[in-house]
């Protein structure tokens, strides 16, 4: 069939048109709803399929890291435990202040005991944290290397929490008149340092509101 011929078809004649061009129009109506169909129908329904297949993705990433998070949740249960008994027994560790003059007479019997000689116990302010509240204690003794350490040591040991900060050593002044003096006084040493204890602020509801 010629296109003079295809167009001179009419559509009101249709059913007497040749099979062939029966066939070609029949294709023609099908590929044009298909296409229609396609942009009105199928192509939205596969954007919508897009959308919910990265939803789908999306929701089960989502429940993947919750169950992560909740095969992980006894362990941290348990440390957040562990981490509230070792506060717990830190501050267990703090004196209250009815503690705190016997607490720093143990620390000058543990210099004393050990051979040092006392120039200086001075506390001073506290000094208020958060929960806890700072008692610093200038101290100034003199005495040989050995007793130092072992001061330093015997402090570090104590139940109650007692750093020592500040710490400046010298050696003392040589004013022994003999040999044997000298080589006494040879061996001494003055050390300044600052003592600290601690005290846990909550207690001060049970003196009178004092901190």
């Amino acid at each position: 069939m010629t296109f003079d011929e295809f167009r001179n078809l009419q559509i009101d004649d249709i059913i007497r048109w040749p099979v062939k061009t029966k066939l070609i129009a029949t294709a023609i109506v099908v590929l044009i709803l298909g296409i229609i169909a396609w942009f009105w129908f199928i192509s939205p329904e596969n954007s919508k399929y897009d959308r919910l297949k990265n939803q789908e993705e999306t929701l089960k990433a989502q429940v993947r890291q919750k169950q992560l998070l909740a095969a992980g949740l006894p362990a941290y249960q348990a440390q957040i435990k562990e981490m509230n008994l070792r506060f717990h027994n830190f501050l267990e560790q703090l004196p209250n202040r009815t503690q705190i003059p016997s607490l720093l007479d143990d620390v000058t019997l543990a210099g004393r005991s050990r051979g040092l000689d006392f120039e200086l116990f001075q506390p001073t302010a506290e000094v208020n944290k958060n929960f806890y509240a700072e008692i610093p204690v200038k101290l100034k003794v003199i005495g040989t290397y050995n007793d130092i350490g072992r001061f330093a040591a015997a402090v570090a040991a104590m139940p109650r929490i007692v750093t020592i900060s500040d710490v400046d050593i010298t050696r003392m002044p040589n004013t022994g008149t003999t040999d044997a003096a000298k080589a006494q006084m040879a061996q001494r040493l003055v050390m300044q340092c600052t003592a600290t204890t601690y005290r846990y602020l909550k207690d001060k509801n049970t003196d009178g509101g004092k901190s």
